[in-house]
């Protein structure tokens, strides 16, 4: 089913065959035609947080069957391999800071590809439902009479604490876990200390830009100092970068960025619960030197630092 990966995580867009830069105001590709005998339908798929390999059999199907394929900005440009021969690949994606595709176009894109008869695949990074804006492109999908389905794929926040060996939950320490979106925190006295003193885990999309904030408001709050703190970057690719602190030391401005890619915060007792995946690498005779490009290499490429 999958071929040898070599995942990679560029700031770019993929290049992927037969790709076409196309605003949705233009004719549609005359050259995509409809599926014999099938009516267009539209598929979000979750293609999981990093590598292909990562994606649900049940995605892959409906990728293998697309005609058209809108894709995300944060996807591994390896899934090009995945993609049909002679698919009309689009990107649609949009990174912070960044201009890119408009909501409104990517739902026209959709309804106008699938009212031609074409079987379209939305393939958004981690699950569409969660700050994938699934929701909405259901919704208008629903509102235009398209048939469609929404196939989840393996979160960001799952494939980040995995690859960073921590639990979300633990036994007797976090029976909860609290999602938030970094640009938009709470905006009120009473929500952040119920957050302080929920006793679960606290995740944050899209939190390294207010990481510090995030933590300094928490302990203005109520929750304490030595409280765990991560910061997950580029989850689930080689690329990934796992640092380690606690919530004064990234309250004081230690705990930073390492990279430019997608990052998640999480807080939480549950993290000093952590446990330490084997990866299946082939082994040197020499040691490995901490920190050296070969002991990324034998981690998957993988990194991990503390802050503070």
């Amino acid at each position: 089913m999958f071929g040898a990966f070599q995942c990679r995580f560029p700031e770019n867009a993929m290049p992927v065959p037969h790709r076409i830069e196309q605003a949705p105001s233009q004719p549609l590709s005359a050259g995509i035609g409809p599926l014999p005998g099938r009516p267009g339908f539209v598929s979000l798929v979750g293609a999981g947080p990093g590598c292909p390999d990562l994606i649900t059999v049940r995605g892959l199907r409906a990728l293998e069957a697309a005609q058209v394929i809108l894709y995300d900005a944060l996807l591994d440009p390896s899934f090009a391999g995945l993609f049909p021969e002679g698919a009309l690949a689009l990107s649609v994606g949009k990174r912070c800071g960044k201009a890119g595709a408009e909501q409104a176009d990517i739902h026209q894109l959709m309804i106008e590809h699938a009212r031609a008869g074409r079987r379209v695949v939305r393939l958004k990074g981690g699950d569409p439902l969660i700050f994938g804006r699934g929701g909405e492109e259901a919704l208008a999908l629903e509102a235009a009479g398209i048939p469609f389905d929404v196939i989840p794929g393996v979160s960001a926040l799952q494939g980040a604490a995995a690859g960073a060996g921590f639990p979300l939950t633990h036994r007797e320490v976090s029976r909860r876990i609290t999602v938030l979106e970094g640009h938009h925190l709470p905006a009120t006295a009473a929500a952040w200390r119920d957050l302080a003193a929920s006793g679960g885990t606290l995740a944050v999309y899209m939190g390294t830009r207010t990481l510090q904030t995030l933590a300094s408001t928490l302990l203005d709050h109520g929750a304490s100092p030595t409280l765990p703190v991560a910061l997950v970057e580029q989850a689930q690719c080689p690329g990934q970068t796992s640092t380690f602190s606690t919530l004064a030391h990234a309250a004081a401005g230690a705990l930073r960025p390492a990279t430019e890619g997608p990052g998640i915060l999480f807080v939480g007792e549950a993290l000093h619960h952590r446990f330490h995946p084997t990866s299946e690498v082939s082994h040197e005779p020499a040691a490995l030197v901490p920190g050296s490009p070969r002991e990324a290499r034998a981690r998957g490429g993988r990194r991990e630092r503390r802050a503070g």
